[in-house]
């Protein structure tokens, strides 16, 4: 289980898996979290959570923000899974 936060609009990207969207700012997931996604909006001031398995690959993931400014300025992460 992942927690966003943020104070900007972010919609957040996940390369490679999937996810579900628990809950948003402490309550039930909005009207457009329902399903399986790869990207979640975060709104100025929100909190997601999401629910994420990593069971088709082992190593390196990405996650980025789709806005075209940070992505130009490389806001991106990675982590590893094992």
């Amino acid at each position: 289980m992942w927690r966003f936060v943020t104070d900007f609009h972010h919609p957040v990207h996940l390369h490679l898996n999937h996810f579900q969207v628990l809950s948003r700012n402490g309550g039930p997931p909005g009207p457009f979290d329902a399903g399986w996604k790869d990207t979640v909006d975060l709104r100025p001031a929100e909190a997601v959570e999401l629910a994420v398995r990593f069971t088709d690959h082992m190593g390196t993931f990405m996650l980025h923000c789709h806005n075209l400014e940070h992505e130009d300025m490389a806001m991106m992460g990675d982590f590893v899974t094992v």
